[in-house]
């Protein structure tokens, strides 16, 4: 412990973020393959965990956010978090019935509620707002990270053996109780003297503020139908053949590769260009204020479920995933962002934020869930644009609905 203090408290921080996200990335890899490749469970079950995941993540988070503040050190409440996660979602890999599995699978998301929230407000001291978003694009690019990382070690896992992949997610949550521990309860120390606080540099409205949690939840609805759903699409075009490259031509090389590790080049990607749009606006300015960015970055990724629900060819598979990661990374960056902009809100503003990324997650997987197990995968994702765009016009309405507010009232939002 000594040695770990000795080093960079936010790299640390940084670290921690990358293993828990790892974690959270093996499992919802790893599970839905588990559920239906073992376990013989179908679409609806896969959605009905994906959004009961979700849905206990975005009450865990609205629920904490009322009372984790209170709690004193909140570095012991991430530590507490971050041990529920690991240990409950290990525990999965050692049932055999679907539904006592599924029920397992979900619980460990209350965990993850009181963990990242309580890890995102340590970062929300910084007072310096040019700082603070290069910490904010640390943080995310470390979390964003572990999700790339993650899918390329545990589909061979999996395909090796089944429970490979939860004994490493164990391993990694352990590892980041060790990491929170040693850091400094106190928070990141700022840079700049007492007064001189700059986090109100930019006039933030509160429509901004609320239209950016909204897009977080459309823009995760998306990703986690993905992540949900897309593995049992892998699963019927692998034994039937259907998986081609590009136009038509078939690759030899895929009938060397199972669906769990076609599907990890996708799920790679997909954490692969949120990466890369977290580096980006981390060191840019251009996006601040900018809601038709957002607005555009949802509508493109809709527009890729068109494609995903009846393409066979990876090439296809690989862009849309790319242009919904793109997506997800500069929704969840600017709430966090606009969330983290005023410090006796931070934590608050933070878990509120999440609550919008765990009900996306639960709306998404649930919604298409139920449309697929009632039509097709195909149908589901074609209908999926419309909810979209419904979506974006709510976000519209907030933004021109909610004024510009006075330095009080931002304070207080």
């Amino acid at each position: 412990m000594s040695g770990l203090r000795t080093g960079s408290p936010h790299r640390r921080m940084y670290l921690a973020a990358f293993l828990l996200d790892f974690s959270v990335a093996a499992g919802l890899m790893a599970v839905p393959f588990l559920i239906v490749g073992r376990l013989g469970g179908g679409a609806t079950l896969l959605g009905a965990v994906g959004a009961l995941q979700m849905g206990l993540y975005s009450g865990g988070c609205l629920v904490s956010s009322f009372l984790a503040p209170r709690a004193g050190n909140n570095l012991t409440v991430a530590r507490f978090g971050a041990g529920i996660f690991a240990v409950v979602l290990f525990m999965t890999s050692l049932l055999d019935n679907p539904l006592a599995c599924a029920a397992a699978a979900c619980l460990p998301f209350l965990g993850l509620s009181l963990a990242w929230p309580a890890m995102q407000s340590w970062l929300g001291r910084e007072p310096d707002p040019e700082k603070r978003a290069r910490q904010v694009a640390g943080f995310n690019t470390a979390t964003a990270l572990g999700f790339m990382a993650s899918p390329l070690v545990v589909g061979p896992l999996y395909d090796f053996h089944f429970r490979a992949p939860f004994i490493l997610l164990l391993g990694c949550g352990l590892t980041v109780i060790i990491l929170l521990a040693s850091l400094p309860s106190g928070g990141a120390k700022t840079s700049l003297p007492p007064g001189e606080d700059k986090r109100l540099s930019y006039p933030l409205t509160p429509g901004l503020l609320y239209a950016s949690w909204l897009s977080t939840f459309t823009a995760n609805a998306l990703v986690s139908a993905l992540r949900s759903l897309y593995p049992m699409r892998m699963e019927s075009l692998s034994e039937a053949g259907d998986i081609t490259l590009a136009g038509g031509l078939h690759w030899p090389f895929l009938d060397t590769c199972g669906p769990a590790t076609l599907f990890s080049w996708m799920a790679f990607l997909l954490s692969f260009s949120t990466v890369a749009c977290f580096i980006l606006l981390g060191r840019t300015s251009g996006w601040q204020h900018r809601f038709s960015l957002i607005a555009m970055g949802q509508i493109a990724a809709a527009s890729c479920f068109l494609l995903l629900g009846r393409t066979h060819s990876l090439v296809v598979m690989f862009l849309c995933f790319a242009v919904a990661g793109a997506n997800y990374g500069l929704c969840f960056f600017t709430s966090l962002y606009y969330s983290l902009a005023c410090a006796p809100s931070a934590h608050r503003r933070a878990a509120v934020n999440e609550g919008a990324l765990g009900a996306g997650g639960f709306a998404g997987a649930m919604g298409l869930g139920y449309a697929a197990g009632a039509t097709n995968l195909a149908t589901a994702f074609t209908w999926a644009p419309v909810a979209v765009l419904a979506a974006v016009a709510l976000q519209y309405g907030l933004l021109r609905h909610y004024p510009a507010a006075s330095a009080i009232e931002r304070h207080e939002v």
